[in-house]
């Protein structure tokens, strides 16, 4: 709220007098700020179309797969990464966002915090060995389910499952607008190694650009949960930036 003063006289004869003022407006009045609403990004018109790092600068970009899930549920990944001002990229599997997170609010949530949302598939296939209308359906199926519980916001990055693809899938891909982004570091954290071993092999193999895979959904995630602050302070402590893959790589993105 605003609020404007004036003397309470405007004649020379009061003492002290500085002069007249208008008050404008009359009364005090709230302003209503327009928040922007990010609803997508774009791939840059040249580039490479498949991309597993970035700029060798000194950032890197953490990527979570196979969200959203319930155990531990994704809003811890996203108590740690707001508790430690960081950010992500969460990599969504189409066909759990609905039982996970049905109102959307977790994604909601993601975008707000400065996180980024991409497609995983809508079923988490071998998308590859797909025929092309059904590899077609797996991206833009999930695509429509982020769109609809984020109330706007369009994935422009996708990752295929196991990392599975072909030249003709990059291809498809980048003709529906996604840029397909693999990783250069990754703990295996699927394989439930221990969180010391989760912890070490991302502190230690991380490098200028790094694109990191690990997992919030596809079985239990307590041990990627429990390494997370502790890369997240081991990571900053030797200067590196967290960003998302789309700032990592420069794309645009569209707000309205």
């Amino acid at each position: 709220m605003i609020t404007t003063w004036s003397p309470p006289a405007c004649e020379p004869s009061v003492p002290n007098w500085i002069g007249c003022y208008t008050v404008f407006p009359a009364r005090p009045t709230l302003v209503r700020l327009h928040t922007p609403q990010l609803l997508g990004c774009v791939p840059r018109a040249r580039g490479p179309s498949e991309v597993s790092d970035g700029p060798k600068v000194h950032e890197v970009a953490l990527t979570f797969d196979d969200g959203p899930w319930r155990n531990p549920p994704t809003s811890a990944f996203l108590d740690v990464l707001e508790r430690k001002h960081a950010v992500a990229t969460f990599f969504e599997i189409g066909d759990q966002i609905s039982p996970y997170d049905p109102g959307g609010a977790l994604e909601r949530r993601m975008l707000a915090d400065g996180d980024m949302i991409g497609d995983h598939s809508w079923s988490h296939p071998d998308v590859a060995a797909l025929p092309p209308a059904k590899q077609r359906q797996q991206l833009l199926s999930t695509a429509a389910a982020i769109e609809h519980h984020t109330h706007g916001f369009v994935p422009c990055l996708w990752r295929p499952p196991y990392g599975e693809m072909s030249r003709s899938l990059v291809s498809l891909a980048r003709s529906l607008g996604f840029l397909t982004i693999m990783w250069d570091v990754d703990p295996r954290d699927w394989s439930l190694p221990g969180v010391d071993a989760i912890y070490n092999t991302v502190v230690s193999t991380a490098h200028n650009g790094s694109i990191i895979i690990q997992h919030v959904g596809g079985g239990p995630r307590s041990e990627t949960l429990a390494a997370l602050p502790r890369e997240i302070d081991a990571l900053r402590r030797k200067g590196y930036q967290f960003v998302t893959v789309t700032g990592m790589l420069g794309m645009r993105l569209i707000y309205k």
